[in-house]
């Protein structure tokens, strides 16, 4: 990992958002000694890219959001919640943008 790359940019409004992203990150190992703990669980929200090299670190309760390309200019989003805070949420199923 290149140590100019930026795993977390903290974006601050009436919410505090962060913005992780995982990509060059080899191993689950290098997640877990991130110290992203205090993002996770704390009072911001937090949106992860690549998220799937960190599932075992993610919160049991979140939402996840794959986007698949159909096109240049057209993109689907589906919505997978986990853990009854998401569940509750009217969410649609799949969405095409």
């Amino acid at each position: 990992m290149s140590p100019s790359f930026i795993i977390v940019r903290e974006l601050h409004g009436r919410l505090p958002l962060y913005h992780m992203d995982l990509y060059r990150l080899d191993d689950i190992e290098e997640i877990g000694e991130l110290g992203l703990d205090e993002y996770l669980y704390g009072n911001g929200a937090c949106v992860i890219e690549w998220a799937e090299k960190g599932y075992t670190v993610l919160p049991s309760e979140h939402l996840l959001i794959q986007i698949s390309y159909l096109s240049p200019t057209r993109r689907s989003f589906r919505f997978i919640p986990a853990g009854q805070r998401y569940c509750d949420i009217p969410i649609p199923i799949k969405t095409v943008l």
